[in-house]
């Protein structure tokens, strides 16, 4: 009798051992639903702030053409935002927010390098100086553009190039390493278009690259004396560069003023935390996002 009793005591146990093992797995599961649901929502809160911010930086743009036509580096849109607290004891978890918006036509086009009928000259002994300047070797501009106008091939001649490469695709050329590319990188871009260099944000090396008259010294001399006084606009800046020695007959290839902008955010709300990179086309009052990618 002792004997069955204890035989039952061990089921009992065994029984309560089975349903607290069944039970505490329900739980984790349900803790694991809910903390993945709560990640969800945390990701999904970021992403709204993220857009918020790209279009707040769309009104900042439309502003600045109302009341400017000559893009430069004191204006408002060029100033960065740190890393700032958007709310305070709401109950809410705490949001974050930085980023900046940066002028793409501040940097080389390799898109202005392909036409539909091939390589232009041009462009392309542009991009050789620009490598130069960059202690890099100019043998590279040639597969550079090789695989410019293989991407504009491939997407068709009528169509825009948004998305028809990245800079670290058409960066893919022998002999240009990992170093090289970094040292490259933020000087080159690829825009949906042919477009020209605001000569007011570029820096030198990229000025230098668009005339074979005027040395890297003398394009840091510009840069120099741009920081006091912004090129107002061609006639201004062919004046600067007659007083710097450098003959500029014909059409100047840069521009005072910029279509595309590039905006980089970085927003946290509780444990989400997402870095994105946005590029918005300007057209008049009008600011359209062409792409949006999410960088980390």
């Amino acid at each position: 009798m002792s004997r069955q009793r204890g035989t039952a005591v061990i089921m009992a146990m065994l029984i309560v051992a089975a349903v607290a093992t069944l039970v505490s797995g329900a739980l984790w599961r349900q803790s694991a639903l809910m903390l993945e649901t709560e990640n969800e929502l945390a990701y999904a809160q970021a992403r709204w702030l993220i857009r918020g911010a790209i279009d707040w930086a769309g009104v900042i743009l439309r502003e600045d053409a109302r009341t400017s036509t000559v893009d430069h580096r004191g204006e408002p849109w060029s100033v960065p935002l740190a890393d700032t607290r958007l709310n305070e004891n709401d109950g809410r978890p705490a949001a974050y927010l930085a980023g900046e918006i940066q002028d793409e036509q501040s940097k080389f086009n390799l898109r202005n390098l392909a036409a539909p009928q091939g390589i232009n000259a041009l462009e392309l002994q542009a991009l050789g100086r620009l490598l130069e300047a960059l202690s890099l070797e100019r043998r590279h501009a040639d597969a550079i553009a090789q695989r410019m106008l293989g991407a504009l091939k491939a997407h068709g001649a009528n169509q825009p190039a948004l998305g028809l490469a990245s800079v670290e695709e058409l960066l893919e050329v022998e002999g240009l390493d990992a170093a090289d590319k970094v040292r490259l990188r933020p000087f080159v871009t690829v825009l949906p278009d042919i477009t020209q260099v605001n000569a007011n944000t570029a820096a030198a090396e990229v000025l230098a690259s668009q005339l074979a008259a005027l040395p890297l010294l003398d394009a840091r001399r510009l840069v120099a004396g741009r920081e006091r006084a912004y090129f107002r606009n061609a006639a201004d800046l062919r004046d600067r560069l007659a007083q710097a020695g450098v003959p500029s007959t014909g059409n100047l290839p840069f521009a005072v003023a910029t279509r595309y902008f590039s905006v980089e955010g970085a927003v946290s709300y509780g444990r989400a935390q997402l870095r994105v990179r946005a590029l918005l086309m300007r057209d008049g009052n009008r600011v359209d996002m062409v792409w949006l990618q999410e960088t980390g």
